[in-house]
């Protein structure tokens, strides 16, 4: 079973909005996944692609990304959340050309670029799997508050375990990091939030 250090997490999250200037505020303005006030530009960053070419967060500008962090070998809460992403991006139905599911590594010794890029698509063809060195990496775990720890103790026929956090970020349009979920949020209402965010975009 994959460990989770929710706390450490939210702490390390908490700090980062402190340090920026913003908070998170759990809003009653219809949207029901964490709220961003006000909405930050999210962290840019180019990563790798499965071709081995770099892939821009700017280059999603206008679309909604859904943003993710986990490895092709995790047993547990990777798949099922990619799993749960697949269900959305069919639910989506025609607004699903206006959202990109973006799953960044947090094991770059295994997860090469074929690697995830091949699993990222088997969730579905438009999923895409990103990874880079550690170097390149770093900076993007720190700025989302993503933490990551490499169990070699408890080995498993995958290999070792890592530890990471589970949350997913929703990041609108504009490149605004805007709303926040928890593992085991219910797709209708990440889904529910796409549209209303969709819908609210000025003409």
């Amino acid at each position: 079973m994959e460990k989770k250090f929710p706390w450490v997490a939210g702490g390390i999250l908490l700090l980062l909005a402190l340090a920026a200037g913003f908070v998170l505020v759990s809003r009653r303005d219809g949207y029901l996944g964490l709220r961003y006030e006000p909405p930050v530009p999210a962290y840019d960053f180019f990563l790798t692609g499965g071709d081995g070419g770099q892939v821009h967060l700017g280059d999603f500008r206008g679309r909604v990304v859904l943003l993710f962090f986990g490895y092709t070998s995790c047993p547990d809460i990777c798949p099922t959340t990619l799993a749960e992403l697949s269900l959305l991006a069919d639910e989506l139905d025609r607004l699903a050309l206006s959202v990109q599911v973006l799953y960044v590594t947090v094991d770059p010794q295994r997860d090469l670029p074929d690697k995830i890029a091949t699993y990222a698509r088997a969730f579905d063809p438009s999923f895409i799997g990103l990874t880079g060195s550690e170097e390149m990496l770093t900076p993007v775990w720190q700025s989302y508050g993503v933490y990551r720890s490499i169990d070699t103790e408890s080995p498993t026929a995958l290999g070792y375990l890592v530890s990471h956090s589970t949350r997913l970020y929703l990041i609108d349009p504009q490149g605004n990091l805007f709303l926040s979920y928890t593992y085991g949020t219910p797709r209708e209402d990440i889904l529910h939030d796409i549209r209303l965010l969709l819908r609210e975009l000025p003409e």
